[in-house]
């Protein structure tokens, strides 16, 4: 698991006063890329490398609002890894509520075609203890 925290900005809230839903997948996003570089695999280094990391799937799950200047933690955990692809499940939360719960999958691209996980980031999310699953 991995925790990421900040407040939420104005802008991204509706005339609700609600966080935008589109702000969450924002939000995954800003964590998976501070969760990688903790691994010390920022995207910056995959794409120097020729590597793309795409997403091929997102989901979210709106359960209470977020509101203009809540402390938010986005807790992440890794759910799926094979040699093709990763998935990662989101939950998030002000002070110990949980608002919202979302999943993101993704794939490495190579001159545009998937290929199979770079031996760096293969090893570095099978050390977190996830079962390799087959294709």
């Amino acid at each position: 698991m991995f925790t990421y925290s900040r407040r939420i900005q104005f802008y991204e809230t509706d005339a609700q006063g609600f966080m935008h839903h589109s702000n969450y997948f924002r939000l995954f996003e800003e964590t998976r890329g501070e969760f990688l570089r903790s691994l010390g695999l920022p995207y910056s280094k995959f794409r120097k490398l020729g590597y793309e990391v795409v997403l091929i799937d997102a989901y979210a799950k709106y359960l209470r609002p977020v509101f203009y200047d809540d402390l938010v933690e986005v807790v992440l955990t890794l759910e799926e890894l094979t040699r093709l692809k990763f998935s990662f499940s989101y939950t998030v939360m002000v002070e110990g509520e949980l608002k919202a719960k979302g999943k993101t999958t993704h794939c490495v691209i190579k001159n545009g075609k998937p290929v199979k996980l770079p031996k760096e980031l293969h090893e570095k999310l099978t050390s977190l203890g996830v079962e390799i699953k087959p294709d």
